[in-house]
């Protein structure tokens, strides 16, 4: 065969690039491990002593209300300055048809207090204001314990506030009317949203995660890595 004939075969080329140096991982060396705290929650120290301030700001409101209702209970008979200075804004407000007259609201008074309305409003509240102050102290010094009394109080608050006003607006759908009976028909309502809120505010640390594991530092959750 001439050598016209044979067929020239093309060299193949290494196709892998020569970078001029190597890399060898050495099999003592152990892989990367992820940090155990990489996705854990972080604790939030900030929002249950805000919660616990507020607490306490509320339950001193609480207080005077408190203090307002067991002064009512206790009051046998007003005076007349006393229901003139309540009803001065009422009536000045309506036509003149529907005012209220100091004996109407002296009635009205003595059906309230016979109710037990201004009695079981006001000594609950009483009792809801310590446990939420109590409450309020123990989440600034994130205290676990604090979330639980402040809820117990709000609870309380809301159920002595919200069926003592029901009370006292029974006896006002009885013997009063016009703006007046208005009046207590909306205090019954903002003292019940006013303790929903602050129900809602107490158990804010309890259902946060972060706010949690302030409270409770022992529940921390860590990732555990497992190598075969």
């Amino acid at each position: 065969m001439s050598e016209s004939d044979s067929e020239v075969i093309p060299e193949k080329k290494d196709e892998s690039v020569d970078l001029g140096f190597s890399m060898r991982m050495d099999e003592s060396q152990s892989e990367a491990e992820l940090p155990p705290d990489l996705f854990a929650v972080r604790p939030d120290t900030k929002g249950p002593r805000s919660i616990g301030v507020l607490l306490i700001l509320g339950a001193l409101v609480l207080l005077g209300q408190a203090y307002g209702d067991i002064g009512l209970h206790n009051a046998a008979d007003l005076s007349d300055e006393e229901v003139g200075l309540i009803l001065e804004v009422p009536n000045s407000q309506g036509d003149g048809s529907s005012e209220v007259t100091t004996e109407e609201y002296q009635t009205f008074h003595d059906a309230a207090r016979e109710s037990g309305g201004y009695a079981l409003r006001g000594y609950g509240l009483v009792l809801a204001s310590l446990l939420l102050i109590a409450g309020g102290v123990m989440l600034i010094l994130l205290n676990g314990l604090g979330a639980k009394l402040a809820v117990s109080g709000a609870t309380l608050g809301l159920v002595s506030g919200t069926a003592g006003s029901l009370m006292v607006k029974g006896a006002a759908d009885t013997h009063l009317e016009g703006v007046l009976l208005l009046t207590y028909e909306i205090t019954t309502y903002l003292c019940g949203v006013c303790m929903v809120m602050c129900l809602g505010m107490a158990a804010l640390p309890m259902i946060n995660a972060r706010a949690r594991l302030a409270l409770y530092p022992e529940h921390k959750v860590t990732l555990s890595t497992e190598t075969d």
